[in-house]
């Protein structure tokens, strides 16, 4: 038998976090934060957290990953499992989460001191993916690449015969990074999994979202606006400017020195990427990106010739993207399009809510999680015996749970932070 508690990442967007008490040990399945909630950090227990064996982190996206200070704060003196690929992008997330803490008026919960306490080991360097190994006595570990960001993986924890799988965020659909499934056999007679399914009951295929993305961007261009496409530093960013670049070939594709930045980083880790992939994306990467500075780019941005811009700052929150803004709103033929979650109280949300008029912003979503149809494909290949969807508000998460029992799938759990399962 064992338990695991919701820490928070069922029932909401935000703050990942789930304990799971085994018969002689205790393991946290990531440890995130919530922008723009009251509620920004998990429910953690102290003396719980003082006591974990371990703490495994899927990938380094601040909802993830930015409450892990806490566990030293509180006690905590083991290792947090990753990859090196999340362990090197952290740095430049804990810059970013302390800054929006520090503009929007609350409090960071934890010092200087407490990030520089945390250390990593990493699972590639134990085994390969989709190899067992071992955590400590009683404890064994598998691994593999979810699609979701370079370094992101998914999670088999095995004791005493039980096993767990933890997708962590899983994307099937990315166009450049690799992602798999445990083999048949590490998970026959599985009695729990945490899968991500951030897009609910959604039913709408990648292919689909793309078709009506190009749509949208063609449409600003052909009436002679420019197209901006805030993005993360690492990510879906990389993903689109290889999408605009082949429906647009004739149009200028500019990004910013942060872009660059993490589009160099992504191929310092081939692990990650599709192989074959490899050298035509660095190609088109060279023929037809040009890298600008931020104020290079919004002078670009008010001349009359047709460019697709992308940053490296999704919800619009810099003094950059402020002054971007402003050049952009000279054109209202212009348009912003954002393609991923919109945290509240952010420029991103304000935008949204036309409350800054004078451009046009338009929600297009790029997938890099998991509606039904991919949640139905994981039910159907790792066959879990009771499973709790994650990563969605609760009331999504529930229309999608009542639309899988209407299928037929046993066990669909939707709950919320501080809710408790047991797992015979």
């Amino acid at each position: 038998m064992f338990q695991v508690e919701v820490w928070g990442g069922a029932g909401e967007h935000g703050r990942s976090c789930y304990y799971v008490q085994f018969e002689q040990l205790a393991v946290l399945l990531d440890c995130g934060v919530k922008k723009g909630q009251e509620e920004m950090y998990p429910l953690l227990d102290a003396a719980k957290a003082g006591e974990l064996s371990c703490v495994f982190l899927s990938h380094a996206h601040e909802d993830h990953s930015m409450a892990i200070p806490l566990l030293y704060r509180d006690g905590y003196t083991g290792v947090v499992w990753t990859t090196r690929s999340t362990a090197q992008q952290l740095d430049n997330y804990f810059a970013s989460w302390q800054k929006f803490v520090q503009d929007a008026g609350y409090e960071l919960l934890y010092t200087k001191e407490h990030i520089e306490q945390v250390r990593y080991r990493f699972v590639e360097d134990m085994a390969a993916p989709g190899q067992w190994f071992t955590i400590e006595p009683g404890l064994e570990a598998c691994w593999g690449p979810s699609g979701h960001l370079a370094g992101s993986i998914w999670l088999l924890l095995k004791n005493d015969g039980k096993t767990l799988f933890y997708s962590g965020d899983y994307s099937p659909d990315s166009k450049l990074l690799i992602s798999d499934l445990p083999s048949p056999e590490y998970v026959h007679d599985l009695p729990f999994a945490i899968l991500d399914a951030a897009y609910a009951d959604d039913e709408t295929e990648q292919e689909q979202l793309i078709k009506e993305f190009i749509a949208t961007c063609k449409r600003v261009l052909e009436r002679g606006g420019h197209v901006w496409l805030p993005v993360p530093r690492f990510g879906r960013g990389h993903e689109l400017i290889e999408i605009v670049a082949e429906a647009f070939p004739d149009t200028q594709i500019i990004c910013d020195e942060r872009l660059e930045q993490g589009f160099q980083a992504l191929f310092r880790e081939e692990l990650w990427l599709k192989s074959w992939l490899v050298v035509p994306y660095k190609e088109m990467w060279s023929s037809r990106v040009q890298v600008l500075s931020q104020e290079q780019i919004r002078q670009k941005s008010v001349r009359s010739d047709k460019t697709i811009f992308l940053t490296a700052d999704p919800m619009l929150q810099s003094k950059d993207a402020a002054n971007l803004l402003e050049a952009f709103q000279s054109n209202p033929d212009n348009a912003i399009i954002l393609t991923g979650h919109v945290y509240p109280g952010t420029c991103a949300a304000r935008l949204l809510a036309e409350e800054e008029p004078g451009v046009q912003v338009i929600r297009h979503r790029y997938k890099i999680h998991q509606g039904l149809p991919e949640v139905t494909r994981m039910l159907d290949q790792l066959k879990p015996k009771t499973t709790l969807l994650v990563h969605s508000p609760k009331e999504k998460t529930d229309r999608l749970q009542a639309k899988l029992v209407a299928q037929g799938y046993k066990n669909i759990l939707a709950c919320m932070p501080g809710d408790r399962i047991v797992i015979d």
